[in-house]
């Protein structure tokens, strides 16, 4: 009995492992999304490279965000086309795993992104605002011992995201790409 009861507490601590590491996407994807949402302009790699360590920092030990091999961050800013009345992506930075994707499907810069509203019809933002979108992403893997166990029940990529508007004062300017900057004019 006492190995059976063993291996059930080990499992019972893998899955709250996962848990935790899903919670913790989740507060890095609303934590940074909130801030790049509040910035303008945003300088790459200045301020890009900050969001990516305060993303690191909140994941601490527990979730690797980014890493060739590990987890990714997508930051995407959405807005509508007046010309042609359909979303797009203005622009996108990513960092880590280059093949995990992103929700908002394959489409580049330019592109027309997926969203999605009720029973599944397309989704306008409305026009002059931008939507800014961040994802978070990390590959879990379970503990030796339990993987038999848990580790084809629970998917091993976990993702956070955030979608918000933009909260600065003229919307439309966050339609613009990243300056090309090292400075630090958001997160400094």
């Amino acid at each position: 009995m006492v190995p059976i009861f063993f291996i059930i507490v080990l499992c019972t601590a893998d899955v709250m492992r996962l848990f935790r590491a899903q919670l913790r996407m989740e507060m890095i994807a609303v934590q940074v999304g909130q801030v790049v949402s509040q910035c303008n302009p945003i300088t790459d790699p200045g301020d890009i490279d900050a969001f990516w360590a305060l993303a690191a920092r909140i994941g601490g030990g527990l979730v690797d965000v980014n890493s060739a091999t590990g987890g990714a961050m997508i930051i995407s800013a959405v807005s509508l086309n007046t010309a042609t009345n359909r979303n797009r992506i203005n622009w996108r930075r990513r960092t880590g795993n280059a093949d995990i994707g992103s929700v908002l499907g394959p489409a580049a810069e330019g592109g027309e992104p997926i969203l999605r509203g009720t029973n599944d019809a397309a989704f306008l933002l409305p026009a002059g605002q931008t939507l800014i979108v961040f994802e978070a992403n990390a590959v879990v893997i379970p503990w030796v011992l339990s993987a038999g166990l848990i580790g084809t029940a629970l998917d091993r990529r976990i993702r956070g995201v955030t979608m918000f508007l933009t909260r600065i004062a003229d919307p439309a300017r966050a339609q613009t790409p990243p300056v090309n900057s090292n400075a630090t004019d958001c997160t400094a």
